[in-house]
């Protein structure tokens, strides 16, 4: 079995691009509350 054309496929820059996407997306809840609390404070 061949994986060469698999693993040319694969470039740094991709795994670094799905990693930071993942983070960002587990990140935006607590980053949204932060903000609608910020927010809110300021009409208080």
């Amino acid at each position: 079995m061949d994986f060469t054309t698999l693993v040319a496929a694969v470039n740094p820059i991709v795994i670094v691009a799905g990693i930071t996407s993942l983070a960002a997306v587990k990140m935006a809840p607590g980053v949204a509350k932060w903000g609608y609390n910020k927010v809110i404070s300021w009409f208080r």
